[in-house]
């Protein structure tokens, strides 16, 4: 194994290290919301507490905007992606930038995607950060446009689009090493 793999493996590590402190994946598991928001004591208590509060329909708030979302994400990501590769010169590359390769596809692709199902998370978010208020997402999308214009439907781009797009391509390439090390790429 040569000194390019080994950095190559090491970066990728470093960055999924990254992905998992700023996602804070324990703290949500145990309850703790990145805006801190919420303080619940654990996912039971996160589930009990939406129940007493908002009865059982509280537990789908926002399912049909997050649908909207993330149904199309990965469909357009991955479009995005695939025809992304099909663009660079992979034949012409040293095997060991392929990591490389595959992560900017991901990144490029993430980018895109992100951008267009912004709208459907402005919605999602509306609706399940307020739903005394948002019964129906026809509602949170009037509210929407109603305040804040077409640019209310793109507020927070940004920072989703770099969390979704990072998570994404390190799927991606993580999925792509591990399909050629395994010999199941064709």
């Amino acid at each position: 194994m040569g000194l390019g793999q080994r950095s190559g493996r090491a970066g990728m590590v470093r960055l999924l290290f990254r992905v998992v402190r700023t996602e804070s994946i324990l703290g949500l598991w145990k309850g703790v919301s990145p805006s801190g928001r919420f303080g619940y004591g654990s996912v039971y208590g996160a589930l009990k507490n939406i129940y007493q509060t908002e009865g059982a329909r509280g537990m789908f708030s926002g399912l049909t905007a997050t649908l909207l979302r993330d149904a199309p994400f990965s469909g357009i990501y991955l479009m995005f992606y695939t025809q992304t590769k099909k663009l660079t010169l992979q034949d012409q590359l040293d095997p060991v930038l392929m990591p490389l390769l595959n992560f900017g596809c991901g990144i490029f692709a993430g980018i895109l995607a992100s951008l267009a199902t912004q709208p459907a998370d402005v919605i999602k978010t509306h609706m399940q950060l307020t739903p005394q208020k948002y019964h129906r997402t026809s509602q949170a999308i009037a509210f929407i446009y109603k305040d804040f214009g077409l640019v209310g439907f793109f507020r927070g781009g940004v920072p989703r689009a770099l969390r979704r797009t990072l998570m994404a391509a390190m799927a991606w390439t993580v999925y792509e090493q591990m399909m050629e090390k395994m010999g199941l790429k064709s």
